[in-house]
């Protein structure tokens, strides 16, 4: 134990008397200098000049300067304080240290410490910014100025660090250069965003040059440094003695267009203004179309009855006596002739009397109409005389064969429904056998539920998408495919579908309506006969579709309005549509397959607006 604490006190004897003659040994910092050290390594003195043995003999003693920190330009309160070389007047010399010299070597028997002086860097930098004091939230602008010879190339980094303080990324700041007497000055302005509150302090931005050769090539390159700057943010509530939050602003109306409702009403204001113009029109068409018929036929009766009151009043039967006997024979000639539908004006007494027979004379007999056929040749031919009283007795029988055959007021009804449905057949005759209503409508509704079907298809992908421009061109791919169907081959695909093509329709074609109507050969071949429309007047015959919502409205009150449903397409385009399975199909056509189909295609173009959403925002 004895050896132990005997041990440790040597040791601790031999670390004391290492470390004094350590501190011994130092050489002392002489009193008046402030940028010395604390401790200063010994140097051991110089040997002097010219004494023997001394291997640097003939050489002066280095000086030796201290090293001087960089410079920080632009805040003259920051520099460092220079150190005045060690060696000067007024300043202890310190002890130089002795050169190691090599003995292989002659040439470093006698080293020489170079001098160095101290170099201004060649950029002058300035720094300011526009308030010390902000605000939290405030924006403030750091002015960086740099002044640095037109022979050096400065490359300020494009958006320096400048933490805690925000650089706005939006507001890139501005740059301003100009040039001087060999000086370029360039002004860079800075936005910063307050965003801590308290002492905030900007790192250095290290700003790198290089200088430029004569000869275009990179010279001297270095760095200066832009010093940190401080400001001292408050926040918005300081030094207030009561806080009280700003009144709100007057509340901003959200106005969102609802284009959907808004195409919707547009629509739908212009098929009602269309349904209104086609009306008017439609009832101006039918009233001209009223005026250009002709006059009700007058009952062949009340003409008889009316040309014999007026020969009786006329007081010819005395002096005109062969004369008025021939306008007997007239009128009971054209009384005849309406009255069973046979052309008595023309026709002899024989032929006349033979017409007669098997006709409904309702008492008289061909003998009476024989001797008044007699009677009539000879007083035309032979200028038979003919007294007062058988002129008399001839208009008396005249009026007797009216009185008895004259037409009861069932069969003048009968007689009106024959002209009506003749007109009918007629106006049937001009459009040359059209296809049924029925199955017309079959064809558009198959067109218009395909239409339907591609634009609820893009509608869905578009609003999966969210395209808006999608979305709007969906629908206006139907008013497109409505104008455009007729145009490749003979017809739409739902014409394809039902059999039907569109023909031209040429006025110049006789058909006997009567023979159509009667024989399903004649109507095929009428049908055969039909020549395809050309493409214009396929394009023509669906322009007005292509406006949305009138057209089918027009269309539509036209249809309902004109001879055989034809449309106004098909009078424009002078275009027909005829059924090219004409007997050959099974059972006829009906309207509620149409209906069906329209049903369908209404749902499926509601169902993007109503269903899947609505239009993309």
């Amino acid at each position: 134990m004895k050896r132990l604490v005997l041990l440790s006190l040597v040791l601790l004897a031999t670390t004391t008397l290492s470390v004094a003659t350590v501190r011994s040994g130092q050489a002392q910092v002489p009193a008046g200098d402030p940028n010395a050290p604390a401790a200063a390594a010994p140097v051991p003195a110089v040997a002097a000049a010219g004494s023997p043995g001394d291997p640097n003999a003939g050489l002066a003693p280095p000086t030796i300067r201290r090293a001087v920190p960089p410079r920080l330009i632009g805040d003259p309160d920051k520099q460092p304080t220079s150190a005045a070389p060690i060696g000067t007047a007024g300043d202890p010399a310190p002890t130089a240290l002795p050169p190691v010299a090599d003995p292989a070597d002659p040439r470093s028997a006698a080293p020489a410490v170079a001098e160095t002086a101290e170099k201004p860097p060649p950029i002058e930098v300035k720094v300011a910014m526009s308030t010390t004091a902000p605000k939290f939230g405030d924006r403030i602008t750091m002015t960086v100025t740099l002044k640095y010879p037109t022979s050096l190339r400065v490359f300020f980094p494009a958006r320096p660090n400048l933490k805690p303080l925000l650089s706005i990324p939006d507001d890139p700041g501005k740059v301003q250069r100009s040039e001087s007497g060999g000086t370029v000055t360039e002004t860079l302005e800075i936005p910063l965003l307050v965003v801590k509150t308290g002492l905030l302090r900007t790192p250095p931005v290290e700003v790198p040059y290089h200088a430029v050769t004569a000869s275009g090539g990179a010279g001297e390159s270095g760095t200066v440094m832009v010093p940190s700057q401080r400001v001292v943010a408050k926040s918005q509530f300081a030094g207030a003695t009561e806080i009280k939050p700003e009144p709100l602003p007057e509340p901003l109306p959200l106005v969102e267009d609802n284009v959907p409702l808004q195409v919707g009403l547009f629509v739908t204001a212009m098929m009602l203004v269309a349904a209104l113009l086609t009306f008017l029109g439609l009832r101006a068409y039918r009233n001209r179309a009223r005026r250009a018929e002709p006059a009700p036929e007058i009952p062949p009766h009340v003409v008889a009855y009316g040309r014999l009151d007026e020969l009786m009043r006329s007081g010819r039967l005395e002096d005109e006596a062969r004369l008025v006997y021939g306008e007997i024979s007239e009128i009971l000639r054209e009384y005849v002739g309406r009255r069973y539908a046979i052309a008595a004006l023309d026709m002899t007494s024989t032929e006349l009397l033979d017409s007669l027979e098997g006709q409904d004379l309702r008492g008289l007999t061909i003998d009476q109409f024989k001797d008044f056929t007699k009677l009539s040749d000879l007083v035309k031919f032979a200028r038979f005389g003919q007294t007062v009283e058988e002129l008399t007795d001839s208009l008396r029988f005249v009026r007797r064969v009216v009185d008895l055959t004259m037409q009861t007021p069932e069969e003048l009804e009968r007689i009106k429904q024959q002209r009506l449905a003749r007109l009918a057949r007629e106006r049937r005759l001009r459009i040359q056998v059209m296809a049924p209503a029925p199955l017309r409508f079959q064809a558009f509704a198959l067109d218009v539920a395909g239409g339907a079907a591609v634009t609820f298809l893009v509608a869905w992908l578009s609003i999966d998408t969210g395209k808006q421009g999608l979305f709007d061109a969906a629908y206006m791919l139907l008013l497109g495919w409505l104008a455009l169907r007729d145009v490749i081959g003979g017809g739409s695909p739902g014409k394809v579908l039902t059999g039907l093509r569109i023909a031209e329709f040429d006025p110049s074609i006789e058909v006997d309506p009567d023979a159509v109507l009667r024989d399903d050969d004649a109507a095929i071949a009428a049908r055969r006969r039909a020549v395809t429309a050309g493409l214009w007047p396929r394009l023509q015959r669906n322009l007005l579709l292509a406006v949305p919502g009138a057209g089918i409205v027009a269309e539509g009150l036209t249809c309902l309005y004109l001879p055989e449903l034809r449309r106004l397409g098909d009078q424009w385009a002078e275009t027909r549509v005829i059924d090219g399975r004409y007997g050959l199909r099974r059972s006829k056509p009906n309207w509620l397959v149409g209906g069906v189909l329209i049903v369908i295609a209404a749902a499926l173009l509601l169902a993007p607006l109503l269903v899947l959403g609505g239009r993309p925002l």
